[in-house]
């Protein structure tokens, strides 16, 4: 549960779960669709307090209202993204980083459409992160990069004062030097849900 320390070194690994999208090409709230026996973004939430991170913030914009409601009963923290409309995924980054206890040694940056991601691969690159310290640890499946990044507390600043036209491409490809790859064995890791396709395709059963 989200409070838990992991037991090597006391280490607090937070959650930002990017949440706040219009969900436009899929024309309805995307995260609150059935997965399952629950929701896209409850599957996703139990993953990471089954990885036992120590703090979740979840970042809303549209649908709100939907999306709190469906979140209400996980021991998660929710910060509203007012910037939402523009698109940008930084400044759901930076709303999410705002809100996170100062005292997380490194965050995940999540997104709100990865249904598929695995406690065990949370995980394996939490233990990544803790073989390499102060590393980008960013899953990687056939040379393609994928979601979630682990990113470390001396990088939070640097997102923070991250401003248009800059993007987080720009901060990604800044970091090139510091980025270790998590392998993953599965396609899953990358797999999001843009469109009512990619839903009935991925969806269980």
């Amino acid at each position: 549960m989200p409070g838990q320390l992991l037991e090597t070194d006391n280490l607090k690994i937070g959650c930002i779960l990017l949440a706040a999208g219009k969900s436009s090409r899929m024309g309805q709230s995307k995260i609150v669709l059935p997965w399952g026996g629950s929701t896209i973004i409850s599957t996703i939430l139990n993953a990471y307090i089954e990885a036992k991170v120590s703090e979740i913030v979840v970042v809303t914009g549209g649908y709100r209202e939907l999306v709190e409601k469906e979140i209400s009963h996980f021991p998660v923290k929710v910060a509203f993204n007012r910037d939402f409309e523009n698109g940008e995924m930084a400044d759901s980054v930076k709303t999410g980083l705002r809100a996170l206890a100062s005292d997380c040694e490194a965050v995940f940056i999540a997104l709100g459409d990865q249904p598929k991601i695995s406690s065990n691969d949370l995980l394996g690159m939490i233990a990544q992160y803790q073989d390499q310290p102060g590393s980008l640890i960013i899953p990687s499946y056939s040379m393609r990069r994928g979601h979630p990044w682990l990113v470390p507390q001396n990088m939070f600043q640097e997102l923070l004062e991250l401003r248009p036209p800059k993007t987080l491409r720009d901060f990604i490809n800044g970091h090139s030097e510091e980025i270790s790859y998590y392998l993953v064995k599965e396609s899953d890791i990358l797999t999001d849900l843009d469109t009512p396709e990619d839903y009935q395709k991925n969806k269980p059963g």
